[in-house]
């Protein structure tokens, strides 16, 4: 087998540890939460969703109108007979229409734990 296939099925791991396949809502941080996520990629180097982005810096206003995201899920590490994510990336679709507390939230290169195997 080459190095670079992934043998056996591919997770994300949410803030909380649990293993997730192609989930449609994430929390990714205690600050970064995914949700109606739609799935283009799965399975490669690379993962891509479109959907939408919410967490604490942005209520009330989340709760009834989250903003549109392109979540982009990269790093995919063996681990036994499954993979995982270790990296993620989440992009506004309009950056510009984030609240100001946004300023303070990591968006790109989050770290994404692997649950112990």
């Amino acid at each position: 087998m080459q190095p670079s296939r992934v043998a056996g099925p591919v997770y994300i791991a949410d803030a909380a540890g649990v293993a997730l396949q192609q989930p449609t809502s994430a929390q990714l941080t205690e600050y970064v939460a995914v949700s109606q996520l739609s799935w283009r990629d799965w399975g490669g180097p690379t993962a891509r969703a479109t959907g939408k982005l919410g967490g604490p810096w942005c209520s009330p206003k989340c709760s009834d109108d989250p903003y549109d995201a392109t979540l982009t899920l990269s790093g995919l590490e063996q681990q036994e007979r499954m993979a995982y994510y270790r990296r993620a990336t989440v992009k506004p679709t309009k950056p510009e229409a984030l609240p100001a507390a946004a300023v303070n939230v990591q968006f790109q290169g989050i770290r994404l734990s692997i649950p112990d195997v």
